[in-house]
C-alpha cells in the first residue's frame, strides 16, 4: 500500500466522521437495538413458559430483559414490576390451585402480547405457547417423584363391557364389577392385554402411582400418573414400553377434555366417527400400592383440534393392534401421530368440567 493510500486510510480512521459514517453507525445501532429487543422478548416468553411449567426461577437475565424493554419504551415500569412478581408465583398441581395458575399465566401472557404488539411483532398464538410450555413441563420420575402436567386426558368412557369383549375378542379370567361409566384417575377401567396368544380383558386402576414430595422433602401420598407422553417412551417409560408384556390396549368409546378459562371450563367429548369403540395405546404394571395399574399414551393432537387440547390419545387401528402389543419399541414410533381430524367426532357441551364427571351426554350415544 502506498504512502498516500496509507494516509487516506489513516485519515478515514482518525478524522471526523462523514455523513456515510454517521448513517452507518445510526442504522447499525438501530439494528443491534432491534435484535436485542427481540432477544429480550424471547427470553421473557421462555421465562413465562417455564413458570407455567411449574418451576419458576427468576434470573438476572430475566431482570436485564425487563430493564431493556423499559429502557426502550416497550414496557412500562409497572408492567415490568408485575411481570417480575408473577414470574415468582408458586403453585402446586393440586386442583384447588387452578385459580392461582390462571392468574399467573394470564398476567404473563397478557404482558408479552402487549409488548409484542407495541413492537409490531405478531404475538405467539395459543398453540405456539402450549408447545413452548411443553419444554418445561415436569416429566415423570419414578424414583424421586415429580408431578406431571394435569391438563392431559383425565376422563374417558370405556363403553359397554360386553361390547368390549366382542370388539376385542377378549375374555375375562375372573369376574369384576361393572366399573364406572366415566373413568377418572385412580378409578378402575378396562384393559386388554395378551398372554400366551390370548387376549385377556382385565380391570385395573387408571394411573401409575408416583410419590411426590412436599416443600420440606417429606413424601406425600402417591398420585396417579394416567398419561404417558409418546416422546418419553424411550426414556422415562422405557422399562415398560420396551417390554411387550407391559403394553396393552385401553378400550374407549370417548374421551373428554376441559375447554375454556380456568374456573369456567366446559366439557368437550371426542370419539371416533362410525366406531362404537376404539383402542387407546397403553402400558400396564403391577404395583404394591394399587395392584395392577395402567396409563394411556399421548401424542401431539391434529392441528385442526389443537385449540381443544394440544395432545390426544394414541389411537391404534384394528390392523395394528398386534404390532403395538408385540413389536420392538423402535417399530412403534410410527404410531406417534394423531388420528386425522376428519375421523374424529367432537361434541362440545355446556356442562362445567368440575360438574361433568358422572353423566355421559346423550349425543355420544353411549349408555351409562
Amino acid at each position: 500500500m502506498g504512502a498516500s493510500a496509507a494516509r487516506g486510510v489513516e485519515g478515514a480512521t482518525t478524522g471526523p466522521p462523514g455523513l456515510f459514517d454517521v448513517l452507518f453507525l445510526f442504522y447499525l445501532g438501530r439494528m443491534r437495538i432491534d435484535r436485542l429487543t427481540r432477544l429480550a422478548l424471547r427470553v421473557l416468553y421462555d421465562a413465562a413458559a417455564e413458570a407455567e411449567g411449574g418451576a419458576p426461577q427468576r434470573t438476572w437475565g430475566h431482570r436485564l430483559a425487563l430493564a431493556w424493554l423499559v429502557e426502550r419504551g416497550v414496557a412500562d415500569q409497572w408492567q415490568a414490576a408485575a411481570f417480575w412478581r408473577d414470574l415468582a408465583m408458586e403453585w402446586s398441581w393440586q386442583e384447588h390451585d387452578h385459580i392461582a395458575r390462571y392468574e399467573q399465566t394470564t398476567g404473563l401472557h397478557g404482558a408479552l402480547t402487549n409488548w409484542s404488539l407495541r413492537l409490531g411483532i405478531e404475538p405467539l398464538d395459543p398453540v405456539q405457547l402450549k408447545h413452548l410450555t411443553r419444554r418445561y413441563l415436569p416429566d415423570l420420575e419414578h424414583d424421586s417423584g415429580t408431578p406431571q402436567n394435569p391438563s392431559m386426558c383425565n376422563r374417558y368412557s370405556p363403553g359397554d363391557r360386553q361390547r368390549i369383549e366382542h370388539h376385542f375378542s377378549a375374555r375375562r379370567l375372573r369376574e369384576f364389577n361393572a366399573g364406572p361409566p366415566i373413568v377418572h384417575p385412580r378409578e378402575p377401567g378396562w384393559v386388554v392385554r395378551e398372554t400366551e396368544g390370548t387376549r385377556i380383558l382385565e380391570q385395573m386402576t387408571w394411573g401409575f402411582p408416583v410419590y411426590l414430595r412436599g416443600k420440606s422433602g417429606q413424601p406425600l401420598k402417591p398420585k396417579p400418573t394416567n398419561n404417558a407422553r409418546f416422546d418419553k417412551l424411550g426414556s422415562y417409560w422405557k422399562r415398560w414400553a420396551a417390554n411387550p408384556e407391559h403394553r396393552c390396549l385401553i378400550p374407549a368409546a370417548a374421551f373428554a377434555e376441559a375447554v375454556g378459562p380456568a374456573g369456567a371450563m366446559t366439557t368437550t367429548w371426542l370419539s371416533v366417527k362410525d366406531e362404537p369403540l376404539f383402542a387407546w395405546a397403553g402400558l400396564w404394571r403391577e404395583t404394591d400400592e394399587w395392584g395392577a395399574c395402567y396409563t394411556g399414551v399421548m401424542t401431539d393432537n391434529a392441528v385442526e383440534l389443537a385449540a381443544i387440547h394440544d395432545r390426544c390419545p394414541v389411537i391404534i387401528d384394528r390392523q395394528d393392534w398386534a404390532t403395538w402389543l408385540h413389536a420392538p419399541l423402535e417399530d412403534l414410533y410410527r404410531f406417534d401421530r394423531p388420528l386425522p381430524a376428519d375421523r374424529m367426532q367432537v361434541l362440545p357441551t355446556s356442562v362445567l368440567w368440575k360438574a361433568g364427571g358422572n353423566e355421559l351426554p346423550a349425543g355420544l350415544g353411549i349408555s351409562s
